[in-house]
């Protein structure tokens, strides 16, 4: 038990102290897989589950569907502030009906 309990302690310590120490724009991001080894934690000292490592993912879907737009949101932003587009812009972009290939060719510019 203490090596399952120390494999979900150790990275869950890591990941946190990275969250905390992290100066990048994306540091929200680190909050998903500091989700997922907490959920891990509880389910490992909850004696009454037979099985764990198995169920967290479905708990962490409400985290990832805050996030995940939150962290894009931010980069869509620090992107327009960069290359001095408006969002106005961005967003008639994002909008815009374009062919498979030319979306793919977005993609590498």
């Amino acid at each position: 038990m203490a090596w399952t309990i120390l494999g979900k302690v150790i990275p869950l310590l890591l990941l946190s102290i990275w969250f905390f120490t992290c100066k990048h724009w994306w540091y929200h991001v680190i909050l998903i897989p500091i989700g997922m080894y907490l959920f891990q934690f509880i389910s490992t000292i909850n004696d009454d589950l037979r099985y764990f490592d198995v169920l967290e993912i479905w708990y962490l879907i409400p985290v990832m569907a805050i996030i995940i737009p939150l962290v894009y949101l931010v980069r869509a932003k620090l992107f327009s502030q960069m290359h001095d587009n408006s969002l106005d812009q961005f967003e008639e972009e994002l909008q815009a009906k374009k062919s498979l290939f030319t979306q793919i060719k977005d993609l590498f510019r």
